[in-house]
């Protein structure tokens, strides 16, 4: 859960700074604020959705005869799981292609 709370510090810290420059430059860097927006909502959702197939996992293990790797077996495509992953995709595909982005000067 660390890791949601420095990505957002980061994410507010940029916005900031990047508030506190004069109108062109902030013109400038809309598509910064927008990419990182959304990369916070990725990472939130993905981190959210991660803690609760592991407090899931916690709760119903003694339910299970097989412990948390038979719970994983059962839930590897549920909709959670799922949508997880797609999450952490989306923002690996997004962070990595803003470093094929052509800059423009």
């Amino acid at each position: 859960m660390q890791e949601a709370g420095v990505e957002v510090f980061t994410f507010l810290a940029a916005v900031y700074c990047i508030c506190h420059r004069p109108s062109s430059y902030r013109k400038s860097q809309i598509f910064y604020i927008v990419h990182g927006g959304i990369l916070l909502a990725l990472v939130t959702i993905e981190v959210a959705l991660d803690a609760c197939g592991a407090n899931s996992c916690g709760l119903t293990t003694g339910i299970l005869v097989g412990g948390p790797l038979e719970f994983i077996a059962d839930s590897q495509f549920s909709w959670s799981f799922i949508l997880a992953f797609a999450a952490s995709a989306a923002a690996n595909i997004l962070s990595d292609g803003i470093l094929v982005r052509p800059v423009s000067l």
